[in-house]
């Protein structure tokens, strides 16, 4: 591309689960879900070596977020941020993903903890203060925001595919009864640090947006791991999208 250049930071593929992502446009520098986890026990080597390799990961990691005036936070898995190194986040506007909504309980603790970490580094006060009351509100069922899945059929699977997904959408409306009692984590800007929540937002620095999805599943239709948002960044006529955590399709059962 002539105009947007992007380096992968570290990915699954180099022994430790990330995808992280430093991309540069003529405006602006942004890192992307800058995190990273230890690989899991079924993966073929020495634990030794999945450590050493997640040691590495982070030490470039670190490099790249001095490189970068942005920061996106595309959900709340460890491999996807970091929890909490001040040297990542000092001086960046950190874009990510809403964590009052469309999140599963253990996403929504995560981040707690890392708005925690975070307002107490840059504001110096507590999560707990700033947190805000929140009214009620309805959420539409994901699923009408996806004509082809839902249409898609099954075969001798068909049965058993609805069945899942009528459970799915039970344990969809258990959540929006969960997000509608929790306490909302605003958005925040202190002198070091500001966090805009994303999810179907656009920003624009110069002649660069950065755009990103409405929550979309992590993998199958009501997937329990919870929800991400992908980024896309455009300048004139060249785009990159960052998908992070979606799927392709898949039969889970």
């Amino acid at each position: 591309m002539r105009y947007i250049e992007f380096k992968p930071i570290w990915f699954d593929s180099l022994g430790a689960k990330s995808a992280c992502t430093l991309v540069r446009t003529p405006d602006i520098s942004i890192l992307i879900d800058p995190g990273v986890a230890v690989m899991q026990p079924s993966f073929p080597a020495p634990e030794k070596m999945k450590v050493e390799w997640a040691r590495r990961a982070r030490r470039m990691i670190k490099r790249a977020s001095k490189e970068a005036e942005v920061i996106v936070i595309s959900h709340y898995h460890y491999d996807h941020f970091t929890d909490f190194d001040e040297r990542i986040y000092q001086g960046k506007l950190i874009l990510a993903k809403d964590p009052n909504e469309y999140i599963n309980d253990s996403q929504r603790r995560r981040a707690e903890e890392f708005y925690d970490h975070l307002s107490t580094k840059f504001g110096g006060k507590k999560l707990e203060e700033l947190m805000k009351p929140r009214k009620e509100k309805t959420y539409p069922d994901p699923m009408e925001n996806l004509p082809l899945a839902k249409s898609k059929r099954y075969g001798e699977y068909e049965k058993r595919k609805k069945e899942l997904l009528k459970l799915g959408e039970k344990w969809f409306r258990k959540r929006v009864e969960k997000w509608n009692k929790m306490r909302l984590i605003p958005e925040m800007k202190f002198k070091r640090c500001e966090v805009r929540f994303a999810d179907g937002k656009s920003f624009r620095f110069g002649g660069t947006e950065i755009r990103f999805t409405r929550p979309q599943f992590h993998g199958i239709e009501y997937a329990r791991v919870g929800w991400v948002v992908s980024t896309t960044i455009k300048y004139k006529d060249e785009k990159l999208i960052h998908t992070s955590d979606l799927e392709g399709p898949v039969i889970e059962d």
